[in-house]
């Protein structure tokens, strides 16, 4: 076919601009390495905290030591100055302090002021730490307690105790092997199906769906430029002396535009996919919500240039369009903040379709009524402007032979 002939020449011609392509690259793997780093730990699979012992005493080690073992905690063993940097940096969200007497304390029973527990600020798990740390005093204390008690009923008929400290704690301790007699149990629970404006999703993740969506179309609008270059050379007018020569040559430039997109997205996603971990986009239905938008961002770009008649012209348009889209749709803050009255708004624009079912599919990716009233949006108002853009190109033909 015709078209794809022309579609190969572009991508040889895109391919041969290194400027065009460095930034193509580079552009996108920096907001990829700024948006994933600050989502690596924002869906963690355990708690970090921080713990400083400083008592050193065999319960205050034992104590450090289960609450290692816990699952879905990750505890930094650490000095009272490194546990305050971690919290500033963020890198714990709790910090337990064992302070210096705690086992004298449990052993005589007293367990009031032996720990502080400071959180972050942001954290929410805090109580649940507290709790968690709170039950393994209470084991320890119950060891204490049963060699206190043990201890009084041999002074009780005058006998000389002949069992340990350490072995009544080993016998304790031996009830609650295989299995405790109460654990705390972590889940992650899906709600069911809600209204798109009803989902929001973490800051970190939301603007990076942002940045993505955003430079997309940015980049798209710039890249066809081509119908500004070929109508100032001359080179449209010679395709549209030749008969049926405009159709092929559009149609191969779009699907040239789409693939242009796609790759910055799949480039955008492995990126934070392979260095960070996290995955932007997961499972089909948000994927081609994305692939809609992308062909809808190209249609957009073909009806810009469609409509300047310089590459100057659109280049000097293209950024204010896409930033002012991009406030539109909800590209520089997460849509489930903002008021529900001013949610409509991000409707006008092919980024608020895009966004509002991706946001949706992040914490449902596998609901496709969440993706298929975007998709059918966006591949309406991409036959619109590709038909308005072939239109005012054929116009743009008479107004130059006439």
């Amino acid at each position: 076919m015709r078209f794809l002939t022309i579609f190969k020449n572009r991508i040889r011609v895109i391919l041969s601009d290194r400027m065009f392509i460095a930034a193509m690259l580079i552009i996108p793997l920096i907001l990829a390495l700024i948006m994933g780093y600050a989502q690596r730990e924002e869906k963690l699979g355990y708690v970090p905290m921080a713990m400083v012992d400083e008592d050193g005493s065999t319960l205050s080690k034992t104590l450090v030591l289960r609450i290692s073992q816990k699952e879905g905690l990750k505890v930094f063993p650490v000095n009272r100055e490194e546990a305050d940097e971690l919290l500033e940096n963020e890198k714990a969200e709790v910090a337990v302090f064992i302070l210096e007497g705690f086992e004298t304390a449990v052993e005589s029973g007293k367990t009031h002021g032996i720990l502080e527990l400071v959180r972050s600020p942001s954290t929410v798990s805090g109580e649940v730490i507290k709790e968690i740390v709170a039950a393994e005093v209470m084991r320890l204390k119950a060891s204490e307690f049963a060699y206190d008690w043990i201890s009084r009923r041999y002074q009780e008929n005058s006998v000389k105790s002949k069992v340990s400290r350490q072995e009544i704690r080993d016998h304790v301790e031996s009830y609650w092997k295989p299995v405790p007699p109460m654990t705390i149990a972590y889940e992650e629970i899906k709600g069911d199906f809600v209204s798109m404006e009803d989902v929001s999703i973490p800051s970190h993740a939301a603007a990076s769906a942002g940045v993505l969506v955003l430079f997309v179309m940015l980049t798209l609008i710039f890249g066809s430029g081509w119908i500004c270059e070929e109508r100032s050379n001359g080179t449209l007018s010679r395709i549209f002396s030749s008969p049926g020569g405009l159709l092929p040559v559009f149609m191969g430039n779009t699907l040239a535009l789409f693939v242009l997109g796609l790759f910055q997205t799949l480039f955008f996603v492995a990126i934070q996919r392979i260095l960070f971990g996290v995955i932007m986009l997961e499972g089909i239905y948000p994927w081609l919500v994305m692939a809609s938008y992308i062909l809808c961002a190209a249609a957009v770009s073909m009806l810009m240039s469609s409509l300047f008649k310089t590459a100057a012209q659109l280049q000097a348009v293209a950024p204010v369009f896409s930033i002012i889209t991009g406030l539109m749709g909800g590209c520089l803050w997460n849509l489930g903040g903002i008021p529900r009255d001013l949610q409509p708004i991000s409707r006008l624009t092919p980024q608020g379709w895009a966004l509002a079912a991706i946001t949706a599919l992040y914490a449902s990716p596998d609901q496709s009524g969440y993706a298929l009233p975007s998709i059918r949006i966006l591949l309406a108002a991409t036959v619109v402007m590709l038909i308005l853009s072939y239109l005012f190109l054929r116009i743009s033909r008479k107004e130059g032979t006439s």
